[in-house]
């Protein structure tokens, strides 16, 4: 195969690959709802935001939001420890 006809099949298969991402997500109501299901069917975040329209960046940075969002979840026991401990306080303060 010829060097020309390899980047015609290739372009012809990018177009084809945005158009079935496109359409994969085209129902999801939200950035984030798309942006997530991209990157669960492997595409790479610069991927992603040239998929949508986005600019550089822009994926990666709800891909980490959307991380950080689960860590808190896992931690919710530790973070009414420690709430709880600050409760009696302001508690304490009213008293006296």
């Amino acid at each position: 195969m010829e060097e020309k006809q390899f980047v015609v099949i290739t372009d012809k298969l990018d177009k084809i690959t945005r158009l079935l991402a496109i359409d994969a997500v085209k129902g999801l109501p939200q950035e984030k709802d798309k942006i997530k299901e991209l990157d669960a069917a492997g595409f790479k975040p610069t991927e992603i935001d040239r998929l949508l329209g986005k600019t550089v960046g822009y994926s990666r940075v709800v891909l980490e939001r959307l991380k950080e969002k689960k860590q808190p979840q896992m931690s919710t026991p530790s973070a009414t420890s420690s709430s709880s401990s600050t409760t009696p306080a302001a508690s304490t303060a009213q008293v006296q």
